[in-house]
């Protein structure tokens, strides 16, 4: 439902435009965690050869960031629908974390303290998402699947100017003065969204306050009531499998370049930008699309092209099609995820547990997508870079067949846009 945020003698339009600037600021905001968190794996080659890393230790980094996310999402997500009014204060302390996580990774001497640093950037980052996607969802129930589209998009432009940034900016400052930036621009982002958003007050409190606030233990009741759902089940397996191969790939890809083509920092920025620009476009259509014609429909035919993609992306290896290959697939590599959050949210329509369910998903993901950095490590380490692509395919092969028994699955209850 929208909630009313003016005055009685305050003209409609109005109450419109500031609805919209307050959902532009927080989608746009987005656009910042995205272009550290993308724009690290530029700079984790140079970690990498510098500190002397071994693949499994390199697939560390990427489980740290994954766990950390995971558990931050799960705990904050429960934590947002209890405290609604408090969901704004958590975007702005998001945000500052991000940026003193990124801060303690520039001034981290050794790989060992790195880690914990990058994991506090990495639940700062998550710890984004349930109270921003649970407003919007809220505020715009009849569009949740163009507005979260929407929301990743601007992530993905984070993505995208990211690495391209960053790989230049590697070419004559040092990598631990592009980390020490995020933390001044974290903290005058903060101030900004604020500023937008103390315009339209109400959105401070719970969308309804017409009964009491629920105690925990009838929060718990709800929550295990929609995760009884099969198909709530097999969309967390499904959105799992998938993490698990493309939750590798961005972090396994900079290397690949760097250790298979010999590429440097410009390099590596062109085609983590590639991978995400074109999905700024692709998203919301997506989305869309998933509005109008089901979620399910939509998420299996994304996946058939994804398997698709990164199959050939193993027969090619390198050269000027791989690159070609690496942007079409970032057409749906990260459109998928605002899809699938999407139908998550279409199940607790109406229960106040929008944050409880993006919180289950990404903790859902961390659970798989957790242990895919270590284990394409260990791949590596055996059977070398050219196993990368292929594992990529496989996983999101499970994924499809798995979503083809969601797409099959016919619920007690069920929204029209799942």
């Amino acid at each position: 439902m929208n909630v009313e945020i003016i005055s009685p003698g305050e003209p409609v339009s109005r109450k419109h435009i500031r609805e919209h600037v307050a959902a532009g600021g927080i989608i746009a905001s987005h656009t910042l965690q995205h272009l550290y968190n993308q724009g690290f794996y530029v700079i984790l080659p140079v970690i990498y050869t510098s500190l002397g890393l071994t693949p499994i230790s390199a697939g560390f980094i990427g489980m740290v960031r994954q766990v950390s996310s995971g558990a931050a999402s799960m705990v904050g997500g429960f934590m947002v629908d209890r405290l609604q009014n408090w969901r704004i204060p958590i975007m702005y302390i998001s945000l500052m974390m991000i940026g003193l996580g990124y801060l303690l990774i520039a001034i981290s001497p050794t790989y060992l303290l790195i880690l914990p640093s990058l994991a506090i950037a990495g639940a700062a980052s998550s710890l984004w998402h349930p109270p921003a996607i649970s407003l919007l969802s809220q505020q715009y129930p009849e569009r949740r699947g163009f507005l979260l589209a929407l929301h990743r998009s601007t992530g993905n432009v984070g993505d995208t100017i990211g690495p391209l940034l960053v790989g230049a900016l590697l070419l004559t400052l040092a990598w631990q003065t592009i980390m020490f930036g995020a933390f001044p621009i974290a903290v005058a982002l903060a101030l900004l969204l604020w500023i937008i958003l103390r315009q339209v007050s109400s959105w401070q409190k719970p969308a309804e306050q017409t009964t009491p606030q629920r105690r925990m233990g009838e929060q718990v009741n709800a929550l295990k009531e929609v995760v009884r759902s099969r198909e709530l089940i097999l969309l967390l397996l499904v959105s799992g499998l998938s993490g698990l191969g493309q939750g590798s790939l961005t972090l396994w890809l900079p290397l690949y370049l760097q250790e298979t083509q010999g590429m440097g920092s410009l390099g590596i920025g062109l085609h983590l930008g590639l991978l995400s620009g074109v999905g700024i476009a692709s998203a919301p259509l997506l989305g869309i699309l998933s509005d109008r014609l089901g979620r399910k429909r939509v998420i299996f035919f994304m996946l058939v092209i994804k398997v698709t993609l990164a199959t050939l992306m193993a027969l090619v290896g390198s050269g000027v099609l791989l690159t070609i290959l690496v942007g079409l697939l970032g057409a749906f590599l990260f459109a998928l995820n605002p899809l699938v959050q999407a139908a998550a949210l279409d199940f607790a329509e109406g229960k106040k547990l929008e944050g409880s369910m993006i919180g289950l998903l990404w903790g859902s993901n961390a659970a798989f997508s957790g242990i895919a950095p270590v284990l394409i490590g260990f791949l590596i380490t055996s059977l070398g870079y050219g196993i990368l692509f292929w594992y990529v395919a496989a996983m999101n092969t499970l994924a499809a067949l798995t979503s083809i028994v969601l797409l099959l699955a016919h619920p007690k209850t069920q929204t029209s846009n799942v």
